[in-house]
């Protein structure tokens, strides 16, 4: 699925997307584990609406404070103008559903590798303490 706005596209594509900004860009390809959010900035009477892509370790903007205007420059960011309000409002849908799907994926991969670091414990391949760290990080604590 890919979406053209007026500065730059996006493409939604097995487990990543792709987002190309201007016409000289080759684009970035952000793997779905790297995304935080979408945010959708509607198109006002003056200003035209983005669709703009959160990724980790980028900076990030306040949904209540977003705009149009704090978003033009953002790499991650693509402008569109009214008439594409509903295209922009069905692509961000499928971000958000792709990114629901994406992280649902990755608890189900860390929950096999807790079943797996467990039965190594219980082997006495790792130590109780090796095992808790372990743990901590697959599990963000």
């Amino acid at each position: 699925m890919k979406f053209v706005g007026i500065d730059g596209e996006i493409e939604l594509i097995d487990n990543a997307v792709i987002i190309k900004k201007g016409k000289k860009d080759v684009g970035r390809t952000i793997p779905m584990s790297d995304v935080i959010s979408s945010t959708l900035v509607k198109p006002s009477f003056f200003y035209s609406g983005c669709i703009h892509i959160q990724v980790r370790g980028a900076k990030t903007y306040s949904t209540m404070n977003t705009n149009t205007v704090s978003l033009v420059s953002d790499v991650n960011a693509i402008c569109f103008r009214k008439p594409q309000s509903d295209e922009a409002q069905k692509f961000k849908a499928a971000i958000d559903k792709a990114l629901i799907d994406s992280h649902a994926q990755s608890q189900a991969l860390d929950t096999d590798a807790l079943h797996q670091l467990k039965q190594l414990l219980d082997e006495g391949v790792i130590t109780q303490d090796d095992f808790d760290k372990k743990k901590a990080q697959l599990l963000g604590i």
